[in-house]
């Protein structure tokens, strides 16, 4: 069966490739994808060699590694400023985005696969200005408590913002610590999953303790995808290969497992 799954898998690859001829009998296209440059983990991040940045890895290297492992197919990971990822996407200089949340505007400019892990949306500040979590029911009332921030070009409209245009945007999730002491910021919007990640990675351990976290009330997880470009000729193949490996690995529970070892890795840096 999966000999015959293979199978069927080049020989849509080679119908797919424009121009392909006879001869040509199983041309296989290079991908590219791209992260996030300032990390993401658990998801992308990078590995560090007495402390210079190396290759990218994380759940999203190893979820394409499973993806592929039986095609043949050769694709290469880069990581680029977010918005610069996303334009790249868009206009076909690159095949697919990791680690991406939906809204009306990206669901018209890509191909979005099925999700493939959800975050908890999530609001942080210091723990010694609020003995008690702020008394709010919706995330539009943080705004009248102080300043909101995120990172530039993330999209927050998952977390019930209306006032998107409201949040102080700031470049790396690694300075938030600085924005919080220096009163630059009350509030950070960040998912709870990949800020814990962001401060291992940073060796910011020691922020860790002095910051507070909460859900965003009356907010749901946010389903995460890949964002595949609609002028990639290979699209359809990605999106069809994504979908049926990713689900058989949530039904095996390997996503879990690797989900698992990623999050030791971290904790590992964070000691």
């Amino acid at each position: 069966m999966d000999r015959l799954c293979k199978l069927i898998v080049l020989a849509i690859l080679s119908l797919s490739l424009p121009n392909a001829s006879a001869e040509q009998e199983f041309i296989k296209p290079n991908l590219t994808f791209c992260v996030e440059d300032t990390e993401f983990p658990p998801y992308n991040y990078f590995e560090r060699v007495n402390g210079n940045k190396q290759a990218t890895q994380g759940y999203d290297v190893d979820i394409l590694a499973e993806v592929f492992a039986e095609t043949g197919i050769e694709y290469k990971i880069v990581a680029l400023p977010w918005r610069r990822c996303l334009k790249e996407v868009r206009e076909g200089l690159i095949d697919a985005a990791m680690s991406a949340s939906l809204n009306p505007q990206r669901k018209r400019d890509y191909i979005a696969t099925q999700a493939y892990y959800a975050l908890t949306p999530s609001y942080f500040y210091l723990q010694s200005d609020y003995a008690n979590p702020p008394n709010i029911g919706h995330l539009d009332q943080l705004l009248s408590l102080g300043h909101v921030c995120g990172i530039k070009g993330f999209n927050y409209r998952n977390f019930g913002l209306t006032q998107i245009q409201q949040i102080d945007e700031i470049n790396d999730l690694a300075h938030l610590p600085d924005m919080l002491k220096r009163n630059r910021c009350e509030f950070f919007l960040a998912r709870k999953e990949t800020l814990l990640g962001t401060l291992a990675v940073n060796k910011l351990h020691q922020f860790d303790s002095l910051i507070q976290s909460q859900p965003v009330p009356n907010v749901r997880l946010e389903p995460f995808h890949m964002l595949i470009s609609r002028k990639s000729a290979y699209n359809h193949v990605i999106e069809e290969q994504f979908n049926r490996i990713v689900s058989e690995l949530q039904q095996s529970g390997e996503t879990d497992k690797i989900l698992q070892r990623h999050l030791n890795k971290l904790k590992k840096m964070n000691q």
